[in-house]
């Protein structure tokens, strides 16, 4: 019969684990340590660190709301010079409005996700290139070249192998 144990008793045990994670203590050695299961520790562990997703994010949004405030106070103090034509604080509100679009990411290079929708395992993968491999040493240069065109020709053509988003 499988134990029950409250909130509370969980949460400690948590504690404990994350503790002994960021000490480094190996997942078996806290299992011991703590008397239950290497399947609890590491459902304890996912929780924990899921926790500290949360809170590196909370921390993040915090301070840059906070930072941006900041940025937003300096520029009004140097506006009125720099658009009065002062060339010192044109510099300053310059680098103020660089720094607020790095804060908010503005400069990073657009995100594109690029997915086969064969996923495949690493011994798979080794397999499929070798049998490729093989196929291409047995081949003669003219076949393979004519059937590397007809792929092409066709992914062209019809837009065979690609994903819904056109990659």
């Amino acid at each position: 019969m499988v134990e029950k144990i409250t909130p509370q008793a969980r949460e400690y045990r948590r504690t404990q684990v994350e503790y002994l994670l960021i000490a480094g203590v190996p997942f078996r050695q806290i299992a011991e340590r703590l008397g239950v299961n290497k399947n609890t520790v590491l459902a304890d562990s996912k929780a924990v660190r899921a926790g500290w997703a949360r809170a590196r994010v909370e921390a993040y949004d915090r301070y840059a709301a906070e930072e941006l405030v900041r940025l937003a106070a300096l520029q009004r103090a140097v506006w009125i010079d720099a658009m009065a034509g002062n060339i010192k604080a044109v510099h300053i509100a310059l680098r103020i409005s660089d720094q607020r679009c790095r804060l908010l990411g503005l400069y990073a290079p657009l995100h594109v996700d690029v997915q086969d929708e064969r996923l495949q395992s690493k011994p798979e993968f080794d397999r499929e290139v070798k049998e490729l491999l093989a196929r291409l040493d047995a081949a003669d240069a003219a076949a393979v070249e004519a059937e590397a065109k007809a792929l092409l020709t066709g992914y062209e053509n019809h837009g065979e192998g690609l994903n819904d988003h056109g990659s």
